[in-house]
């Protein structure tokens, strides 16, 4: 596992922030609250396509999005038994109980093997409290397509001249930008001359650099 966080400077720490909230629900309100909670990791998830659940250190299971309860039900990496989620493979059972006990200010992280898929899926904890975890859960079984702001918006592009740019940052040549274009070679680098302009970069190393933080995804 690996482990990093900062000190938060000044103000409320997320944990306290979060301290009212989750101490309401431990106190037994959970059952009128649920499906605000569900409401709320849904809403994250559509925002940034991760998955989470909030999770007492036992592994109870608080509440989780609708993708995270799906997870749970194939068992694909982790499961619920005997009330408790825990990783689908014994292996990895003691490294999860581990992530659990994750205290604030830290990040702990854990990749855990699908055994119906090949890939992984990467854990994070990080404490919501005392006696709870918030873990996001993010799918590397397959290669996602980032989405990014508006390029057309933010760097004066055309249209054409942002469908260019996100082929670019994608990993494709010029020539297959053409041929998925429809234009010749030459037209298509005096495309990504112009986009290089506008940008401020010279290099498709530094457009990677620069796109990277309009990122959505």
């Amino acid at each position: 596992m690996q482990y990093s966080g900062e000190r938060v400077a000044g103000g409320q720490s997320p944990e306290k922030r979060a301290k009212f909230e989750v101490d309401g629900l431990l106190a037994g309100r959970l059952g009128e609250d649920r499906q605000s909670l569900h409401g709320l990791l849904d809403s994250l998830a559509l925002l940034d396509s991760r998955m989470r659940m909030l999770v007492r250190r036992d592994g109870t299971l608080l509440a989780g999005c609708s993708k995270a309860t799906d997870l749970l039900d194939h068992g694909t990496c982790l499961r619920v038994r005997s009330g408790r989620v825990v990783a689908s493979q014994p292996d990895y059972d003691e490294k999860f109980r581990e992530l659990l006990q994750t205290r604030h200010p830290a990040v702990s992280t854990l990749a855990l093997p699908c055994w119906m898929i090949e890939g992984h899926v990467i854990v994070r904890a990080t404490s919501v409290c005392k006696d709870v975890v918030c873990l996001g859960l993010q799918s590397a079984t397959e290669m996602v397509e980032p989405q990014l702001a508006d390029l057309t918006e933010v760097f004066g592009l055309t249209a054409a001249e942002s469908s260019i740019v996100y082929n670019l940052y994608l990993g494709h040549t010029p020539k297959q930008i053409a041929k998925s274009h429809d234009n010749s070679i030459h037209t298509i680098r005096a495309h990504i001359r112009r986009c290089y302009d506008k940008l401020g970069i010279t290099c498709r190393e530094e457009l990677w650099r620069k796109l990277n933080a309009y990122r959505l995804l």
